[in-house]
């Protein structure tokens, strides 16, 4: 039986929804300066401007301080385009979550809560310009509460919540870099519909792209 229990949005969890938000984004940086540092650009970059400042200034030292310093760029880089993106979400749906999601109609927002903490957040909105779509947001479980099932619970509240109110589909979007919640949509049955290439220096940079997934309920 599951330690956790999945209720609608309270007004006090306010603040420990938004910092589980906010902590669930910034989770993805270790991985995702991994993932850009296996792409061939990347790694033929650092390569190169290693390799060249080795020959030119004879320096182990210097070339190794260059690989260092592309390094932490795009640490810093990621970090300060992920805090941005937190920032907007802060102060867009998540500024108000009862007047974006519990008053609004055909809205929802839910918590799971294991011994008194907020271990994961969903919600749900009607699609613009569309009758039958409904767009999953902001989903994101605690990291020291991942593959207890969470994740896929949010999701069945979901469903069930866009089919008792006559809706066909449930739709969203992620970006490439998030490879646990791919598997996780692909494994409730999501399909592909489309894939935009990122339009940031950043995601030109790491070959991003926002992959967009709709689910029939």
């Amino acid at each position: 039986m599951a330690d956790y229990i999945i209720r609608k949005y309270r007004n006090q969890d306010y603040h420990a929804v938004r910092k589980l938000f906010a902590q669930g984004m910034l989770d993805y940086v270790p991985g995702t300066v991994s993932y850009i540092l296996k792409l061939p650009q990347v790694y033929c970059t650092i390569l190169a401007s290693s390799i060249t400042l080795q020959l030119y200034y004879r320096s182990y030292i210097l070339s190794l301080f260059s690989a260092g310093t592309f390094l932490v760029a795009i640490r810093c880089l990621l970090t300060l385009a992920i805090y941005q993106f937190i920032k907007k979400c802060h102060n867009g749906d998540l500024l108000n979550i009862d007047e974006s999601y519990i008053q609004r109609p055909n809205s929802c927002f839910w918590v799971a809560e294991s011994g008194g903490r907020i271990v994961g957040i969903v919600g749900v909105q009607p699609a613009p310009n569309s009758n039958n779509d409904m767009i999953l947001r902001r989903l994101s479980v605690a990291k020291d509460q991942q593959r207890r099932g969470i994740a896929k619970a949010l999701c069945m509240m979901v469903f069930d919540f866009a089919r008792q109110r006559g809706y066909q589909h449930v739709t969203l979007d992620t970006s490439t870099i998030q490879v646990s919640a791919h598997k996780l949509y692909q494994h409730l049955g999501f399909k592909t519909t489309k894939i935009i290439p990122s339009r940031s220096r950043l995601g030109r940079l790491a070959n991003m792209s926002v992959v967009y997934y709709s689910y029939e309920v």
